[in-house]
């Protein structure tokens, strides 16, 4: 027997290994089998970590993206998690030098051992690779072996072993790999036979919550939320660069102006990106980075046709397969786009490297395009080539067409490029500026380029230029408030407009009929608009129709239509609408205004609020000064329903500063009559007199003969009457009240006329009369019952709300003789009711007590003793949808069951 069997199995098999090791002696680097250490600033991936745990029937996890996106973190971060269970690990940091086979087997071979239990059996083989795989194939304990940066390994031979390691991975072990590339593994039968976990760049990428962590929890930076939410959208979550970004915010004191200005220039991320990634490529493959990097999204033709290179798809795919902050834009990986810091890096480095370049290649870009027949990317590279006059000629050759389709934001940006004199050449350009100024509030600049336009007129002859002109004068009068103005040019204007020019028709018909109904004069403005519509309902425009629309919700909403105005809203925002994706188009959201300003008036703030928020981003952007006030101070009063009073004073800031910017007295003041309404909500009397006294400053535009809807039944004198009130100046605030009601009545101002109504019973009932009180409050509860009005009676806070319980007490139970609708009134009083604070304003934010319609129906069908099956077949609804409906409506009658819900709807005056 040899010496061998006198040996313990384990130490006969050191033996062995350390005499073949003595045979191939690579040097072994113990540092290359320690996993890096852990850092407090990184971030616990939660999310990834959960997907990585779960590794049922995986042989491998593939974590593929460019540098600095975090993948050996994340790696890290597993690796710990798996020595806290209890699982085996591996981890091998791979170098250039690992291309040695041999040496790339020896160390693998070291760190196998940590893995095979101490009795493990010799495999007699020959060879080392062939040992290792058998080796690894018969570990049986849960195990994960960790190969850091894989993209370094170029040797066939060792991609080949790899593969193997693969194929020979028992069930209990897992592969894990960072790379920068896509290795040539086998992934392709991986992932058919769903072995293969792959997390690329968009999985590795922070969401916005992560990099609000990031940013306030590792590093101690008190950014607000506006600042990170601009830093995430400028680094797509890209690790590296939050991490920079938050490195370089340290010791400053202006983080938003930093912020504001981070790009690819920022000196740690371009020193980043110099050394580690571009100083990493080939010449040709920087050179192509370069070149392209002028281009905001590419294929291969175009940039074959700028860079001047044959193999453009070829270099593409590269990239792809290197991931080099390439994003795919297709499914057929066609088109592409460069991460955006990557690409401003970029083009800084073009600029230094070869000045003057760019402009070329823009050039090439634009040639590409027009034979594309796609001339907005084309003048768009025009421009940045500096080439004014070429840009300026396919401008005026597809001008109709983008202001046809509400491209106002687009031709705006273009004619801010283009110098005067260019301008001049290009009447056409020239109107199409005038327009743009004027939809985007910079009302000076387009009345100039108006008179500029009409002394070409004179000098040249041009009458279809001055009439245009005019059309734009008679719009830039409507938005600035002029409203009899607009209308005396606006009348003259129309009747000289030729029958063809459809577009000037319909737009000067819209603005002459808003000044028609902001003047009182409904009748003109109906028959205007049907003459209008009718003119070429072929080719009128869907945003005119529209815009026409909701002039008709005006007069609605004017007066008192609450219903007529809600459907007539709906259609227009239908109108207004993608037909595929139902969403409102960008460029016309008066619709979706006009609708949340009626949902709000209905007490549906989380709808309102939903489609404002959506809305708001293209209200700054083109809106007319009722949008604009609408939007901001609907959204507003929402906010303050919940108690976000910094909320809510940010969009009355911002509503003042974009009326400030427009030169409109009237943004101004709303925002200033805001901030006193709350005051008097929250009897802060003084404070209410100064801001009324800042609103009455920029009160300029009250004017009892004209009306905006959105300062309907908020103006100057209103607020006046109600802090008179709180003041005890009832006699003197009843009979400013009364003649107000009398002058709207006769003018058909019916939603004026229910607000002063309501502000009268306030006097009255200060005046200890409570009986021509409590008279105003039933004509009043009459007519809003019929047609909805709920925040009118709501948004007086508590005077009113204790006002009408104490009219309930002696009239709700006769409000049916009186013409008040009982399901009307007995919401009314349930919201009006218990939930509001010495203020006025409600408790725990937006009253979730209040049944919708639809919970109102089944609480009548309940009450009618039908069972849940009946219910839902009688409201075409399923059971469990029905169901849905109980538990909110238990849940805001605070009812145990079915019966008490019954009662206690019964008791509100819900069932009446």
């Amino acid at each position: 027997m040899s010496s061998h069997s006198t040996l313990p199995p384990g130490a006969a098999r050191a033996d062995h290994r350390a005499a073949r090791s003595r045979q191939h002696a690579p040097r072994i680097q113990t540092t290359k089998l320690a996993p890096p250490a852990a850092m407090s600033s990184r971030l616990l991936r939660e999310d990834l970590l959960a997907q990585m745990d779960d590794t049922d029937g995986k042989r491998l996890i593939l974590i593929r993206a460019a540098a600095g996106f975090g993948k050996t973190t994340l790696m890290q971060q597993y690796h710990e998690r798996c020595l806290a269970s209890g699982r085996k690990t591996l981890w091998l940091n791979i170098d250039a030098a690992d291309n040695d086979l041999e040496r790339f087997l020896a160390h693998l071979d070291i760190g196998l051992r940590a893995l095979e239990p101490a009795d493990a059996e010799e495999h007699d083989s020959t060879e080392l690779s062939q040992d290792l795989l058998e080796r690894l194939n018969a570990i049986d304990e849960p195990f994960a072996i960790f190969l850091d940066e894989l993209e370094t390994l170029q040797n066939p031979p060792l991609l080949d072993f790899i593969q193997q390691m693969l194929e020979h991975m028992p069930p209990c072990g897992v592969l894990l790999i960072t790379s920068r590339s896509t290795p040539d593994i086998g992934l392709g039968r991986l992932r058919a036979r769903g072995q293969l976990l792959e997390i690329n760049p968009s999985a590795l990428r922070f969401s916005l919550d992560e990099a609000t962590r990031f940013i306030r929890d590792k590093h101690a930076l008190p950014l607000a939320d506006a600042e990170i939410a601009t830093l995430y959208r400028c680094t797509e979550g890209w690790v590296t660069a939050l991490y920079l970004a938050s490195l370089s915010l340290q010791g400053r004191q202006e983080h938003a102006a930093f912020v504001a200005s981070f790009s690819g220039s920022n000196l740690e991320l371009a020193e980043y990106l110099t050394e580690d990634i571009l100083a990493r490529q080939s010449e040709d493959c920087r050179q192509f980075l370069l070149d392209s990097s002028i281009l905001n999204q590419f294929n291969a033709a175009l940039c074959d046709a700028v860079t001047g290179c044959a193999d453009s798809a070829g270099m593409l795919e590269q990239l792809e397969r290197n991931n080099l902050f390439i994003f795919s834009l297709d499914n057929e990986h066609q088109w592409f786009r460069y991460h955006s810091l990557f690409a401003s890096f970029l083009r800084d480095a073009l600029e230094r490297r070869q000045p003057g370049r760019a402009k070329t290649l823009h050039r090439n870009a634009a040639a590409w395009y027009l034979a594309e027949q796609r001339p907005v990317p084309a003048i768009d590279h025009l421009l940045q080539a500096g080439a004014t006059l070429e840009a300026a000629t396919q401008f005026d050759l597809h001008v109709h067409e983008l202001t046809d389709a509400g491209r106002s934001r687009l031709l705006l940006r273009w004619a801010d490029q283009l110098p005067v004199e260019v301008l001049e050449q290009y009447p056409r350009v020239g109107l199409a500026y005038a327009w743009t100024l004027a939809v985007h509030r910079r009302y000076r600049e387009a009345m100039n380029w108006v008179e500029r336009l009409e002394r070409m007129q004179e000098r040249e002859g041009l009458p279809s230029f001055a009439l245009e002109a005019e059309t734009i004068r008679c719009l830039v009068l409507v938005l600035t408030d002029r409203m009899e103005d607009c209308y005396a040019a606006g009348v003259q204007h129309i009747e000289r407009l030729p029958v063809g020019e459809v577009f000037q028709y319909t737009t000067v018909a819209n603005v002459l009929a808003y000044s028609m109904v902001s003047t009182g004069r409904y009748d003109e403005a109906r028959r205007l608009l049907s003459r209008a519509t009718l003119r070429d309902a072929q080719r009128s425009s869907t945003l005119m129709r529209t815009v026409a629309g909701s002039i008709e919700c005006h007069i609605d909403l004017l007066q008192g239509r609450l219903g007529t105005a809600l459907a007539r809203t709906q259609i227009a925002f239908e109108r207004a609408s993608d037909r595929n994706t139902g969403k409102v188009l960008a460029a016309n959201p008066v619709p979706d205004v006009m609708l949340s300003m009626m949902l709000y008036e209905s007490d549906q703030l989380e709808e309102a609020e939903q489609r404002l928020t959506s809305a708001l981003p293209h209200v700054k952007d083109t809106c007319p000064p009722d949008s604009m006030i609408t939007s901001h101070v609907v959204l507003a009063r929402i906010a303050y329903l919940r108690g976000e009073r910094n909320t809510h004073q940010r969009y009355l800031a911002d509503l003042e500063q974009i009326g400030q910017q427009a030169g409109s007295s009237r943004m101004v003041c709303s925002a200033w009559l805001e901030r006193a309404r709350v005051a008097l909500l929250e009897n802060r009397a003084d404070s209410a007199e100064y801001l009324l006294k800042m609103a009455e400053l920029d009160g300029d535009w009250e004017s009892p003969e004209i009306m905006f809807y959105a300062n309907d039944v908020d103006t100057p004198l209103l607020l006046r009457q109600r802090l008179h009130i709180v003041q005890g100046k009832y006699a003197e605030a009843a009979a400013v009240l009364r003649g107000e009601i009398d002058f709207y009545q006769q003018r058909q101002r019916l939603r004026r006329v229910l607000k002063t109504r309501l502000l009268l019973a306030l006097a009255l009932d200060g005046l200890d009369q409570q009986t021509e009180a409590f008279e105003e409050l039933t004509q009043a509860l009459r007519f809003a019952s019929q047609e909805g009005f709920m925040r009118t009676f709501l948004d007086e806070g508590q005077p009113l709300a204790e006002l009408l319980q104490r009219w309930a007490v002696s009239f709700q139970s006769a409000s049916s003789s009186l013409g008040i609708e009982p399901q009307f009134l007995g919401r009314l009083l349930q919201r009006s009711g218990g939930n509001t604070d010495a203020g006025g304003h409600h408790k725990g934010g937006i009253p979730q007590e209040a049944l919708t319609t639809r919970e109102l129906e089944v609480v009548r069908l309940l009450a009618a003793g039908n069972r849940n099956k009946v219910i839902a077949e009688k409201m075409f609804l399923s059971e469990f949808t029905v169901k849905t409906h109980l538990r909110n409506i238990n849940a805001k009658l605070g009812a145990q069951g079915r019966t008490e819900a019954v009662a206690i709807a019964r008791a509100r005056g819900l069932l009446d």
